[in-house]
C-alpha cells in the first residue's frame, strides 16, 4: 500500500460500520506514525473510535492517540478527561495504561495538579483510573503523591 494514505480515506474507513474496516484504518494510522507521520494528524480520526463498541477498535484508537503524548499533551489530556471517568472498567484501564501513565511520565508537573484537582473535586472514577497506572519517567520520583491521591477519600 502506498504511504501516506489520504486522511479523508482513513476517516472514511474509520467511520465504516464494519469492524475490520475500522481496525484496518487504525492499523494504517499506526504504521504511518511509525514511519514518521505526525501523530496529531490522526487524532481527529482516532478519537471518536475510543468510544467504539468493538473493544479492539477502542484499544487501537487509544494507542493512536497515545502517540501524541509527547507532542500534543493537551489533546491527550482532553481524551483522559472525557474517557477516564467512564463506567466501563476496561476503557478506564486502557486510558490509564495507554494514556494517563505516559502523560504523567512526560508531563507530570503540568498535568498532575490538574488531575489532582479533578479527583479532589469528587471524581471517583478518575481516581480509579489513576490507580491502574504505573510509575514511569517524571512520575517515578513523585509516585508517593500519586499513591496518596489514589487512596479513597473520607466520606
Amino acid at each position: 500500500m502506498p504511504f501516506p494514505h489520504d486522511l479523508k480515506d482513513l476517516a472514511k474507513m474509520a467511520g465504516s460500520g464494519q469492524d475490520l474496516q475500522r481496525l484496518q484504518a487504525l492499523r494504517m494510522m499506526r504504521e504511518e506514525i511509525a514511519a514518521g507521520g505526525r501523530p496529531e494528524h490522526y487524532l481527529p480520526i482516532a478519537c471518536p473510535l475510543i468510544g467504539d463498541t468493538n473493544n479492539d477498535c477502542r484499544w487501537q484508537a487509544l494507542i493512536v492517540v497515545g502517540e501524541s503524548v509527547e507532542s500534543n499533551p493537551a489533546a491527550v489530556w482532553d481524551v483522559i478527561c472525557q474517557h477516564g471517568e467512564s463506567p466501563d472498567e476496561d476503557l478506564r484501564t486502557g486510558v490509564a495504561t495507554v494514556l494517563l501513565e505516559h502523560l504523567l511520565e512526560y508531563h507530570f508537573d503540568e498535568y498532575f495538579p490538574l488531575l489532582k484537582e479533578r479527583i479532589e473535586a469528587g471524581s471517583g472514577m478518575l481516581r480509579d483510573t489513576l490507580r491502574r497506572c504505573w510509575a514511569f519517567g517524571q512520575a517515578e520520583p513523585r509516585w508517593q503523591e500519586v499513591i496518596e491521591l489514589t487512596r479513597p477519600s473520607a466520606p
